[in-house]
């Protein structure tokens, strides 16, 4: 079983990486989805509509205090544990890459809903080399899908 852990950014030598201000009442870790309101970084909740990337930092608690996003836009790939409402449905397998699937938010930690083919939000690019094929609670390489791309020029 693989170990479960916060997303992470994979390739940050080539994301873009913004500041935005942190939007009232915030309470997200690093490596939580996040997605604009009125400007401001908020975290994303299971199947956001928009996602604008990636938490680099804590939330500070502190209205309008910046916080760095690696945008999600293609190219920028983040490594997610996978998730099934199933435990025992929840493992990586070499058919995954190129599937889409939905996002899921528990504990502070967003996964890769594998179970999840209707509110697709995520696109496989590979499984990660951290884990073997077949592991419970394994790790993917994902990009946000285009559409759900929040400050992406590349989905118009």
């Amino acid at each position: 079983m693989a170990t479960q852990q916060s997303a992470k950014l994979v390739n940050r030598e080539e994301a873009r990486i913004e500041e935005y201000p942190e939007a009232a009442g915030q309470t997200f870790k690093k490596g939580e989805l996040v997605y604009l309101v009125a400007g401001k970084a908020t975290v994303c909740a299971t199947s956001a509509t928009l996602i604008a990337g990636m938490a680099l930092q804590d939330a500070t608690g502190v209205v309008d205090s910046p916080i760095a996003i690696a945008i999600a836009e293609p190219g920028t790939l983040y490594e997610m544990n996978v998730y099934h409402s199933t435990p025992a449905s929840a493992i990586t397998a070499i058919t995954q890459p190129g599937m889409v699937f939905g996002h899921i938010v528990s504990a502070n930690k967003h996964y890769i809903n594998i179970g999840d083919t209707t509110t697709t939000r995520l696109v496989v690019q590979s499984l990660s080399k951290k884990d073997a094929v077949g592991d419970a609670y394994g790790r993917v390489l994902v990009e946000v899908i285009r559409i759900y791309c929040q400050l992406s020029s590349a989905k118009m």
